[in-house]
């Protein structure tokens, strides 16, 4: 055998391969429906949503704090960290589909004293051996598609650990443009808390003056103090719950306690979304791209098991030269080699690799019932946002009819204290009905903007491909 020979041996391993064994990936069937129930199907659209979507609310604050938490979040540093391991073990499941060669050298001094009167058959002196070789670490010959198909599984892992850091990413825009919607909807809510105090303050203060003079009864005067407590209450209770999605909120965007300054929520856009949405919007969703990838890994997992029915077949091997003389060993040394080749066939494993198989099988099934089920959840995931945002849009309607009309009602009943025909603590009460009806405006508001939050998030918030980093390719030179 010439020099060659180790060459041309791992050469023809890298050609050897025939069809990988276990079933081949088959995106499953799964009836969906083609329009959403919430919605007018009289009316078609064509959404493409930007991936940055949040921008649609038009608050240059918003903004900002969406990209601080997409920058800054814990949880989101923790899972690109995650994908950066997940593709660390990728990394390692390709190598396998290579050759593995190390290079050696070796230096090995010998001195030997007094060997005529106690060695036997020694040589006197120093002996110096010089040696070199290039090693072929132990090698599958993938004849069967073992490695081929746990390279599969490793591959989807790593899609799915990418779209599963994409997913948290949308929760984690969509989570803060809520709690941003809610602090600005708090903030409101406080300050018209903070005039209704002032208006029970007053009528409080004028039936004082009525009991006093005997004009009202003391009943009159306590329901009055009764609604001032109740009021300074509301406004307590507003503002604990700010100091809680404070707090909600600077964890999002990853930093210490600090007061939170938003736009007046009527400053905030809300966004038109088309009326018709068409079902297959849904494969913008990274949820079901990371379902569907967990999927295809178990399904490669079986031919992984199975492949432990067939023999396995190693390589290992080396190709050196060793040399007594420095100089000889760069001119002319001895050259060495080595070719271990070597088969290991299964014969009894007593059920062990029919049992692993049938785990396999069964990780392959239950899996496919949690894609199937990624996939109907998206669409009542989808169409109870659908189904929120119509409604929420009819409740700011309502809202905003009432307050109009108490409104009005409260410039008549100024208009009607001027000229002497109510009372100012009637007048009063009708200003308090109007704060009320103003703070339940804000809250209708606030429903309405989370729902299309809600909405965003559900239909992908704009997510594609084309957000996920290329893959390595399956080459030896890496990345």
């Amino acid at each position: 055998m010439n020099n060659t020979t180790l060459n041309l041996a791992l050469l023809s391993s890298l050609l050897f391969g025939g069809c990988a064994i276990g079933p081949d990936y088959v995106r499953p069937d799964v009836a969906v429906p083609e329009t959403f129930v919430h919605q007018d199907t009289n009316k078609t659209a064509e959404m493409h949503l930007n991936k940055e979507w949040w921008k649609s609310f038009q608050d240059p604050s918003l903004n900002r704090a969406v990209d601080e938490a997409l920058a800054a979040n814990y949880d989101l540093q923790a899972s690109r960290a995650s994908v950066e391991a997940v593709l660390g073990k990728f990394d390692q499941a390709k190598s396998y589909l290579y050759p593995q060669i190390n290079a050696n050298a070796s230096l090995d001094r010998k001195g030997v004293e007094n060997a005529s009167t106690g060695g036997y058959m020694l040589r006197e002196g120093v002996t110096s051996t010089y040696a070199g070789s290039l090693s072929l670490a132990t090698y599958e010959i993938d004849l069967f598609g073992k490695v081929r198909r746990a390279n599969e599984a490793a591959r989807a892992a790593l899609l799915s650990s990418e779209y599963a850091s994409q997913t948290l990413r949308l929760s984690i825009a969509s989570n803060v443009a809520a709690s941003y919607m809610k602090l600005a909807s708090l903030q409101g809510q406080i300050d018209l808390a903070k005039e209704n105090v002032v208006l029970c303050g007053d009528i409080v203060k004028f039936h004082e003056i009525k009991y006093k003079h005997g004009v009202i009864a003391e009943t009159a005067l306590l329901q009055s103090l009764s609604e001032l407590e109740s009021a300074k209450a509301t406004l307590s209770g507003l503002e604990a719950s700010k100091i809680a999605e404070e707090a909600i909120y600077n964890l999002l965007l990853g930093r210490n306690p600090v007061s939170v300054k938003t736009s007046a929520l009527n400053s905030i856009t809300l966004p038109d979304i088309p009326a018709a949405l068409p079902a297959n919007i849904l494969h913008q969703r990274p949820d079901i791209a990371a379902a569907e990838q967990n999927l295809i890994a178990a399904n490669a997992q079986i031919g992984v098991a199975r492949a432990a029915y067939f023999p396995s077949i190693k390589l290992t091997g080396m190709l050196g030269i060793q040399s007594l003389e420095l100089s000889n060993f760069l001119t002319n040394p001895a050259r060495l080699w080595e070719i271990a080749p070597s088969i290991s066939v299964p014969l009894f494993s007593a059920g062990r690799i029919e049992g692993e198989i049938k785990s396999a099988e069964a990780d392959r099934n239950q899996t496919l019932a949690t894609y199937k089920k990624s996939i109907v959840n998206a669409f009542n995931d989808t169409n109870n946002a659908l189904g929120q945002t119509v409604k929420t849009k009819e409740q700011v309607n309502y809202q905003n009819g009432r307050s109009q009309a108490i409104q009005k009602a409260l410039m008549q009943s100024k208009l009607r204290y001027n000229v002497g025909t109510i009372t100012y603590s009637d007048m009063l009460i009708v200003q308090q009905q109007w704060l009320q009806a103003a703070q339940q405006l804000l809250v209708a508001k606030q429903n309405s903007l989370i729902a299309t939050v809600s909405l965003y998030k559900a239909l992908g918030g704009g997510w594609s491909e084309e957000q996920t980093p290329p893959l390595p390719n399956l080459l030896p030179s890496g990345r």
